[in-house]
């Protein structure tokens, strides 16, 4: 094992960390904005739609690469914690894994299916932002269509 403990946590600290502080802002602006009344008390308004975009490192990882498997693994975790609980207060949380580059150009590669386009997955996430209260995706897996998994 080449990582230390101090590589270790501070990957931990900087990945989850950072998207734990990220969402505590974003909820806080949510419900400066919209209140913190309940879906059944607001006839289900929605307040918000938070994004955590991560990888496949969240499901499984390979070797030597214990902490950035275990960042990724704990902002999954830490999305399904905060769907779980703010889902009832109308913040829609989301953990979108992106598998494979994204290009801003729409070129060959994109095309073909070797790369994602950064336009397809703004769209993926302006559809994830406009969902309703009756159907809410909580976790979605984009890829290229040539990209192995």
């Amino acid at each position: 094992m080449t990582e230390t403990y101090s590589d270790f946590t501070s990957s931990l600290e900087t990945y989850v960390g950072g998207a734990f502080a990220f969402a505590q802002e974003a909820i806080k602006m949510f419900f400066e904005h919209h209140g913190e009344a309940s879906l059944s008390e607001t006839g289900g308004q929605k307040k918000g739609t938070l994004i955590f975009t991560g990888t496949l490192g969240a499901l499984r990882t390979n070797a030597e690469y214990g902490a950035y498997g275990a960042g990724r693994a704990g902002v999954r975790q830490l999305a399904q914690s905060l769907a779980r609980e703010m889902s009832v207060k109308g913040i829609h949380v989301v953990h979108a894994i992106a598998n494979g580059g994204i290009g801003d150009e729409e070129g060959e590669e994109q095309k073909v299916g070797k790369k994602m386009s950064a336009d397809a997955v703004g769209k993926t996430y302006l559809w994830l932002a406009q969902q309703e209260p009756e159907l809410w995706t909580h976790e979605l897996d984009m890829r290229p269509a040539q990209e192995k998994f």
